[in-house]
C-alpha cells in the first residue's frame, strides 16, 4: 500500500495538481494584499505586477504539459524544466519583489509570526549568500547524479521534492541577491557579485561535463511525446548545453541587475548624505570629499576585491 502511495499520480506527467495549488495560494496571498498594500504604501506599479504573475506563469510552463511529459522521455526538455524552475521563474519573480505584498495578504497570525522571524536568527541565516549560493548549486548538482535523477523519473514524490528544492533555493538565491537593504540587514553588495560568479562557474563546470562526455548516463522513459530522432547521447549533449549556456546568461543578467541595485544603493546615500552627516559626526567619512580622503576609505575594500 506504502508503494502504492509513493507511486500513485494520477493525473501522469500532463498536470501538476501541486503546482497549481502552490501558485493559486500564492495568487490569492498577492491580491489580497495588492488591497491592503495600497492603503499604506501606495499602488504597486505594473511591471513588478507583470513580473510576478510572469514569473508563476513560468513555473505553470514547467510543470505542466506539454513540456513536463516531453522532460520524462528527453534529458534536453528536462534541463529546460531545471532551468526554469531554479533560475528563470525565481529571478522573475525576486525582481518584483513581492514578499511585502504576500506578506500583507496573509492572516494576522502569520504576519506576527514573519515578523518575529524577521529580526532573529532566521533572518539573518537567510542573507547570508555563502549558504544561499550553496543550496542554489547543490540543488541542481544533486539531483543530476544519474542514480537520483533516474529515481526521480520513476518516482511521483521525489520529483516533485526535486522540483520544489530547486524552485525554493532559485526563491531563496534571487531573494538575498535582490534585496534592498544595505548590510548588515542585507547581504554586502560584494558579496551578490561574486556568488553570482560561483554559480556561472558551477554551471560551467556541470554543463561542460555533460555536454563533452562521450557515454550515455541518463535512463529515460519512453514516451508518445519522443519522435525517437534524438538519439540519447546528442540529447544529453543538447541537455549539458542547456546547464552551460543559457543558465550563465540567466545569472549574468542577474549580476547586470545587482550592480544596478548596488549603484541605486550609493545614491540614495549620497542624497541622504546631510541627515547622516546631521546624527552623527563619524558619518562624515563615509562621504570624503577630496582625493585623499577618497583613498583612504576605498583603499582597503579594493583590495581585498582585487585579491578576491
Amino acid at each position: 500500500m506504502f508503494n502504492g502511495l509513493i507511486f500513485y499520480d494520477p493525473f501522469g506527467y500532463m498536470i501538476s495538481p501541486i503546482s497549481f495549488a502552490f501558485i493559486g495560494l500564492a495568487t490569492s496571498l498577492y491580491l489580497r494584499g495588492l488591497k491592503t498594500t495600497a492603503r499604506f504604501v501606495g499602488k504597486i506599479t505594473i511591471w513588478r505586477r507583470a513580473l510576478f504573475f510572469a514569473g508563476l506563469a513560468i513555473v505553470l510552463v514547467a510543470t505542466n504539459a506539454p513540456l513536463a511529459p516531453l522532460g520524462h522521455s528527453q534529458f534536453s526538455a528536462h534541463q529546460v524544466e531545471h532551468l526554469l524552475l531554479r533560475l528563470v521563474g525565481p529571478l522573475v519573480i525576486a525582481v518584483s519583489q513581492p514578499w511585502h505584498v504576500l506578506k500583507a495578504g496573509s492572516s494576522r497570525q502569520w504576519r506576527k509570526s514573519l515578523r518575529k522571524l524577521g529580526g532573529g536568527h532566521i533572518a539573518r541565516f537567510m542573507t547570508r549568500p555563502g549558504i544561499a549560493t550553496a543550496c542554489l548549486v547543490g540543488s541542481l548538482f544533486i539531483w543530476q547524479v544519474p542514480q537520483l535523477f533516474a529515481l526521480a523519473q520513476k518516482i511521483a514524490l521525489l520529483e516533485i521534492l526535486a522540483h520544489l528544492s530547486m524552485t525554493l533555493a532559485g526563491l531563496w538565491y534571487f531573494s538575498m541577491m535582490f534585496d534592498h537593504r544595505d548590510p548588515p540587514e542585507g547581504a554586502r553588495r560584494g558579496a551578490r557579485l561574486i556568488s553570482g560568479f560561483v554559480v556561472i562557474v558551477s554551471n560551467i563546470f556541470l554543463g561542460s561535463l555533460t555536454t563533452f562526455k562521450e557515454v550515455s548516463l541518463y535512463v529515460l522513459r519512453s514516451s508518445p511525446y519522443h519522435s525517437g530522432r534524438l538519439g540519447s547521447l546528442v540529447d544529453e549533449t543538447v541537455g549539458g548545453y542547456m546547464i552551460w549556456i543559457p543558465s550563465s546568461m540567466v545569472l549574468i543578467v542577474a549580476i547586470i541587475l545587482v550592480m544596478n541595485g548596488w549603484n541605486a544603493a550609493e545614491e540614495r546615500r549620497w542624497n541622504s548624505r546631510g541627515d547622516l552627516m546631521r546624527n552623527s559626526n563619524s558619518a562624515a567619512l563615509e562621504f570624503p570629499e577630496t582625493a585623499a580622503e577618497l583613498r583612504l576609505k576605498v583603499n582597503g575594500p579594493n583590495r581585498d576585491m582585487g585579491r578576491t
